[in-house]
């Protein structure tokens, strides 16, 4: 739990920091088409989302806008976690959470950090339990972590694409742990639009 906690503060004070840091050079511009496209009067209060992808093969989820930059979600997930005989890796699923710092820049406007905890694999736990490769079948399977950035429409009510790009590490247990790229893309359904405060 500790590390967990340092990640989600350093993720939360870099992100903030670069997003700042870029912001810096188009806040100059008063006359910015990337700003100005991002400012409205209203944002969501909830929201449902879905995506697909290629490590994580899908996932679906409920979420909450806390502030104006700042959204919470609850998902479910399933992945590829790798180390199998067959010519198809094996899976695991889980649930966790998402947080996702909303900014601007260049052609993003959104920065996530995802982390699951897997539930359920397909290793075979009952044989190797059964010849003594372990001796109990472990209750969380492993975890995967992912921090991408991406666009996400959060001013507009209704069904909305989201598209999203970064890095991911996933660890489940009896596995290979795995490094990468990942690269997801889905819709969200925005409820709720209320009044940002000044």
């Amino acid at each position: 739990m500790k590390q967990i906690s340092l990640i989600l503060i350093v993720f939360t004070l870099s992100a903030k920091f670069l997003f700042g840091q870029i912001n810096l050079n188009s806040n100059t511009n008063s006359n910015s088409l990337t700003s100005n496209a991002e400012i409205d009067k209203k944002i969501r209060s909830s929201f449902l989302f879905f995506s697909i992808g290629g490590i994580e093969l899908g996932s679906i989820g409920v979420g909450y806008q806390v502030i104006d930059n700042f959204s919470f979600s609850l998902k479910g997930s399933a992945a590829w976690i790798g180390s199998s005989a067959e010519f198809i890796p094996n899976g695991a699923s889980g649930f966790g959470i998402r947080l996702t710092y909303h900014k601007p820049f260049f052609f993003f406007n959104a920065a996530s950090f995802e982390y699951i905890l897997y539930t359920k694999s397909t290793i075979p736990w009952e044989w190797k339990k059964r010849y003594n490769e372990i001796e109990e079948i472990p209750t969380l399977k492993g975890y995967y972590l992912e921090f991408n950035i991406g666009r996400e429409t959060i001013n507009e009510s209704g069904f909305n694409f989201f598209w999203a790009i970064g890095i991911y590490k996933s660890a489940a247990k009896e596995a290979d742990i795995l490094y990468g790229p990942s690269l997801k893309i889905g819709f969200n359904y925005n409820f709720f639009k209320k009044e940002k405060l000044k």
